[in-house]
C-alpha cells in the first residue's frame, strides 16, 4: 500500500480522535501563538503573525509535509532572534522578507536531501544553543510577565536586571504570572485524569481571566507595595489584536520589503532563522517518531521542505516562519492524534476562533501567556539541561556551556561557531594527538566495510565524531534490509557523543525498520568521563597507569644504556609508511619505544607495532617488535628475507629475486627495483654476517632500514638482541657503503 492511501486510511479509521486532537491543541496554540508575537515586541499590525503562522502550520503544511502527528506553526525558539533582527533591520516588512529567504534556504535543503547536514553541528552544541535560546527567552518575558517595562537592552542585560524588576513589580500583574508558573510547574504532577487531560495552558487561561478582572473589581484595578501604586491598564495588560470591521486585505496583512536583501546583517538573521528552524524541526521530528502511536518515520527532507514552503508562504502574508513544535506535537500525541489531520484541524480553529471570539480572547492577560513562554524558557535551560550534560562527561558540560555563553555575549551563529571550534579543541586535548594528526584524521574519516561471513563488517579507525557522521550515513544507506552489522571501534582513537548517539539511534531504526541487527563492540579499552554510554570514548594513554613487567624491563634497560623509553601509544605513524611492507599493511599505532643511537650519530628505535594484515574488515590484527635504524647515507632499496617455498614458486614464475650468488639465493630472497646496485652492496662480508644471523626479516627503504622477525612481540632479552644486531648490521652496511665490491 503506498504512503498516500495508507494516510487516507487511517484517516478515514481515526478521524473522530484526530479532530478531538486538534481542537484540544488549537486551544494551547491560540494563546501561545499570540503570546509569542506579543513577545517579539512586534508593531501593532504585527501582533496577528503567529496567529498566520499556526493557520498556515496548519491548514497548508498538513498537505505537503511528511510529519504524521506533528503540530506546525511558530515557535519560541525564534524570539530572540526576531527582537535582535528587528533592532538591525528596522522594520516589520524587512524581517518578513528575511523570513521568506530563511523559508527557500531551508527549501532547497530539503529538496537536495540535505538533511543529514544538520549531524555536523554537534549535540552539545545544539543543546547550547537552545539552552541559550531559553535564557534569552525567560530574560525577555519575565519583566513583561511581572508587569515592568524595561526599554530596550542586550539579553545579558535583561538577565542581570530581573532583580530589580522583581523589586519594581506590579503586585496584581505578579500575581497573575506566578500563578500561571503554579500551574504549568503543578500540571504534569496531578493524577487527575479531567485535569490532566485539559492541557496546563487552558488551565492558566481559565483561571487568568478571572482573576484579573477580580483584580479590576475588588481593588479598582491599583496595588501598592513598597510604597508604590500600580494599576491594571486594560490596554496595555491584556491581548490586543482589533480586526478591521471590513476585513480589508491590506489592513490584515503585512507585505515583505526586500529592499535589504544585498545587506550582511539581513543574511545573517536569515542565517540564523534558517539554523534554529531546521535544527528545531529535524529535532522534533525525530523526538515524535519516538511517540507515533503507529511508528510511523518522518522523511526529514520532506519535511523540512515542506516548512520551508510553508515559511515563504507564511513570509507573504506577515507570519512567523513555521516550525515543527515538539511542545504542541506532544499534546497532539497525548490527545489521541493519529493522523496529519489533526494538524489541519488545529489551524482551521484556530482561524475561526480568531474571527468569531476574538473580543473574547483579548480578555486574556498578557501575564498569562509571559508565564508560558517563560516556563518554556525555564526548560530550556533548567539545572537538569546541565545536570544530565554533566552525566555525559564534563566535555559536554563545558561545550553546552561554552555555546550558552557565547551565544548570549556574541549571536546565534557566532555562538554555533564557537561551540564547534570548542568541541574540536576538546576532541583534539582528549585525543592525545598533535593537531596536525588530528585534522588529517578529521579530513579523512576512515570506514572499513566488508562482508564477513553472515554480516557486515565496519571498522572505525582514527576519529569518529560529528565530522565524519555524513560520510557513515552514506555508507549505512547501503546495507540492505533483514541483515546484520557489526560497529568496530576497537581501533578508533575518539569516538564522540555525536557519533554514538547517531550509530545507536540508526542501529534502533534498522532494526524496527527494517528487521535487521546490530552490534557495536571495541569499547571495553577506552576510557569515558561520564555515566551515559554516549559519553566521549578515548583510548587511553599508559601515562599514569601501572607499566606492566615488561614495560618496566625495557624502561630499566633503557635507563642503564642512557637511552630514551616511551611506553605511551603513538598516534604518528606516517614515517613508517614509506616502507614496502606497509604498503598493503595499515599501521595502527605505536607504543613501548626504546631510542638510541649507534655510533652516536645514527638514530634507531624499537618499537611495538600494531598493524593490519589483509583486505579491509576481513583484516586481522598483528602486534610486532621492529627495529628501526636511520641512515644518513644512500642505502639501495631492498627486500631481505629468508627463502620459503612459496617464494620459490613466485621466484620461479615472475623472477622476482635477484640473483647474488647460488648458495645465498638458496637460503635468501632478496628483492629490489635497482638489482645491480643491490647487487654491487651485498658484499661477501655482508652475505657472511646474514648468513650468521638468518632470524630477521631485513628491509631498505628511504635510506630507513626495518628490522623484525614476523608477527611477534619480543622479550627484552629478545630485544637486546635485536639491538645488538642492529648494531653490527650498521657497522657492515657501513664497510658495503665505504668499500664497495662487484659481486662475483
Amino acid at each position: 500500500m503506498s504512503a498516500q492511501n495508507s494516510t487516507i486510511t487511517n484517516i478515514k479509521q481515526y478521524w473522530r480522535k484526530d479532530v478531538l486532537a486538534g481542537f484540544s491543541v488549537s486551544l494551547v496554540a491560540l494563546p501561545l501563538s499570540l503570546g509569542i508575537a506579543i513577545a517579539m515586541n512586534l508593531p501593532p499590525e504585527a501582533l496577528l503573525a503567529g496567529i498566520f503562522a499556526a493557520i498556515v502550520g496548519g491548514v497548508f503544511t498538513s498537505f505537503i509535509r511528511s510529519g504524521n502527528v506533528s503540530i506546525n506553526g511558530p515557535s519560541p525558539a525564534l524570539i530572540g532572534i526576531v527582537v535582535s533582527g528587528m533592532s538591525v533591520l528596522g522594520a516589520w516588512e524587512h524581517m518578513l522578507a528575511a523570513f521568506i529567504c530563511a523559508g527557500i534556504l531551508q527549501a532547497i535543503f530539503g529538496t537536495f536531501k540535505l538533511g543529514g547536514l544538520a549531524d555536523f553541528i554537534p549535540s552539545s552544541v545544539v543543546q547550547g544553543m537552545m539552552a541559550a535560546i531559553g535564557v534569552i527567552i525567560l530574560a525577555g518575558q519575565i519583566h513583561p510577565g511581572l508587569g515592568v517595562e524595561i526599554g530596550k537592552m542586550n539579553d545579558f542585560s535583561k538577565l542581570m536586571a530581573i532583580p530589580k524588576s522583581i523589586a519594581n513589580m506590579n503586585p496584581l500583574i505578579a500575581i497573575i504570572f506566578f500563578n500561571s508558573l503554579f500551574i504549568l510547574a503543578i500540571h504534569p504532577q496531578v493524577t487527575n485524569k479531567f485535569i490532566k487531560y485539559v492541557p496546563a495552558p487552558i488551565w492558566l487561561v481559565i483561571l487568568a481571566i478571572p482573576l484579573y478582572m477580580f483584580f479590576q473589581f475588588a481593588t479598582g484595578g491599583e496595588a501598592s507595595i513598597f510604597g508604590k501604586t500600580h494599576a491594571l491598564i486594560p490596554t496595555k495588560d491584556l491581548i490586543y489584536f482589533p480586526l478591521p470591521s471590513n476585513l480589508n486585505i491590506s489592513e490584515i496583512f503585512t507585505f515583505p520589503n526586500f529592499s535589504k536583501i544585498g545587506n550582511l546583517n539581513f543574511w545573517l538573521v536569515v542565517i540564523s532563522v534558517f539554523l534554529v528552524s531546521t535544527i528545531e524541526t529535524l529535532g522534533s521530528a525525530k523526538a515524535i517518531d519516538n511517540i507515533d502511536p503507529l511508528k510511523r518515520k518522518t522523511n526529514l527532507n520532506k519535511d523540512v521542505t515542506a516548512m520551508g514552503l510553508s515559511t515563504i508562504l507564511s513570509g507573504f502574508i506577515g507570519g512567523l516562519p513555521i516550525i515543527a513544535v515538539i511542545a504542541r506535537s506532544s499534546v497532539n500525541i497525548n490527545h489521541g492524534a493519529m493522523t496529519r489531520l489533526s494538524n489541519f484541524v488545529h489551524g482551521t480553529l484556530i482561524l475561526l476562533f480568531v474571527f468569531l471570539l476574538s473580543d473574547y480572547i483579548m480578555l486574556v492577560p498578557k501575564a498569562a501567556l509571559m508565564a508560558i513562554l517563560v516556563f518554556t524558557g525555564y526548560k530550556l535551560a533548567s539545572p537538569k539541561v546541565f545536570k544530565d550534560a554533566g552525566l555525559k562527561g564534563y566535555e559536554q558540560f563545558l561545550i553546552l556551556t561554552i555555546t550558552l555563553v557565547s551565544t548570549l555575549m556574541t549571536d546565534l551563529n557566532r555562538g554555533i561557531l564557537i561551540g564547534i571550534l570548542f568541541t574540536l579543541v576538546i576532541h583534539l586535548v582528549r585525543s592525545h594527538l598533535t593537531a596536525k594528526l588530528f585534522f588529517k584524521y578529521l579530513s579523512k574519516p576512515n570506514f572499513n566495510m566488508a562482508r564477513i561471513d553472515d554480516h557486515y563488517h565496519l571498522k572505525v579507525k582514527g576519529i569518529a565524531n560529528f565530522v565524519s557522521i555524513i560520510k557513515l550515513r552514506k555508507l549505512l544507506a547501503e546495507i540492505p534490509e533483514n541483515d546484520q552489522i557489526v560497529f568496530d571501534f576497537s581501533r578508533t582513537r575518539l569516538i564522540d557523543f555525536s557519533m554514538l548517539e547517531f550509530v545507536s539511534a540508526w542501529g534502533k531504526d534498522y532494526q524496527s525498520d527494517q528487521n535487521g541487527k546490530y552490534e557495536i563492540i571495541g569499547l571495553d579499552e577506552h576510557l569515558t568521563t561520564g555515566s551515559h554510554p554516549y559519553t566521549i570514548h578515548a583510548l587511553p594513554q599508559s601515562v599514569g597507569k601501572p607499566l606492566s613487567k615488561r614495560q618496566s624491563q625495557l624502561r630499566e634497560y633503557a635507563f642503564k644504556n642512557s637511552w630514551k623509553f616511551e611506553h605511551e601509544i603513538n598516534w604518528n605513524t606516517d614515517y613508517l609508511k614509506s616502507n614496502k611492507f606497509f604498503e598493503t599493511r595499515p599501521i595502527e599505532y605505536l607504543k613501548n619505544r626504546v631510542i638510541g643511537s649507534y655510533q652516536n650519530i645514527i638514530p634507531w628505535e624499537i618499537i611495538d607495532i600494531t598493524f593490519d594484515e589483509g583486505a579491509l574488515m576481513a583484516a586481522e590484527v598483528h602486534n610486532m617488535t621492529m627495529l628501526s635504524i636511520q641512515f644518513n647515507e644512500n642505502i639501495p632499496d631492498f627486500e631481505l628475507d629468508k627463502e620459503r617455498i612459496f617464494s620459490r614458486l613466485l621466484d620461479l614464475a615472475i623472477k622476482e629475486d635477484i640473483s647474488i650468488e647460488e648458495g645465498f639465493n638458496s637460503r635468501f630472497s632478496v628483492k629490489g627495483e635497482n638489482k645491480d646496485e643491490v647487487k654491487r652492496f651485498f658484499s661477501k662480508e655482508l652475505r657472511d654476517f646474514v648468513n650468521q644471523n638468518d632470524k630477521y626479516h631485513i628491509e631498505s627503504s628511504n635510506n630507513v632500514i626495518l628490522v623484525f622477525r614476523y608477527f611477534r612481540v619480543m622479550s627484552v632479552t629478545e630485544v637486546e638482541e635485536l639491538v645488538r644486531f642492529g648494531d653490527q648490521l650498521t657497522k657492515q652496511f657501513h664497510k658495503c657503503l665505504n668499500n664497495p665490491k662487484e659481486n662475483p
